[in-house]
């Protein structure tokens, strides 16, 4: 007996009682994504999914996940979205590596404030900023015109309150403190 496409389909998915996840068991990506093949083209699982359970996909849409499990291809868990959809989505749940959580900023909340104070006061040239914190000149820019580091917030830096410290006279050849009785 022949199967039906959804059957073929239906028959590499391990349902999860949990979540209600459809949990691809055929091959998947180095990003966990399962990855289907279907009439001679390969897909990723869940966007065959998509188009065996619900119908076709426009040009430019993503199919996302809303249960952020990469090798769920339950349609129920899926939806179409465009590029900007799935970036705001990934934003919202975390899954965004921002500033300097992401794994390629050279520079951490503290010194991006820094970097906006100087930029603010508009004494130094930003090529002077970039070589000062080891990054391009394009960097400072960026951070200059929001681009890059929007939700660093500008705080002026405030350096240590110095200790006011009271002298105490020393005895140079006994090496102890003189007392003021003895001053």
């Amino acid at each position: 007996m022949k199967l039906t496409p959804r059957e073929r389909f239906l028959a590499q998915v391990c349902p999860e009682p949990d979540s209600g996840c459809w949990l691809w068991r055929g091959p998947l990506s180095p990003e966990g994504y399962g990855l289907a093949s279907f009439e001679s083209r390969r897909y990723p699982a869940h966007r065959l999914g998509w188009l065996l359970f619900r119908s076709d996909i426009a040009p430019g849409l993503f199919v996302c996940h809303k249960c952020d499990v990469p090798a769920c291809v339950n349609p129920d868990h899926l939806f179409l979205g465009t590029p900007a959809d799935n970036m705001r989505d990934m934003k919202e749940k975390g899954r965004k590596p921002m500033g300097e959580k992401h794994y390629r900023a050279k520079l951490t909340d503290e010194q991006v404030s820094r970097i906006k104070v100087m930029l603010s006061e508009d004494r130094i040239y930003m090529s002077e900023i970039a070589r000062d914190f080891g990054v391009s000149y394009s960097t400072i820019h960026s951070i200059k015109n929001g681009r890059t580091w929007r939700g660093v917030a500008v705080t002026p830096f405030v350096p240590p309150a110095t200790v006011e410290t009271e002298t105490v006279p020393v005895d140079q050849a006994n090496q102890k403190s003189i007392s003021d009785d003895e001053i």
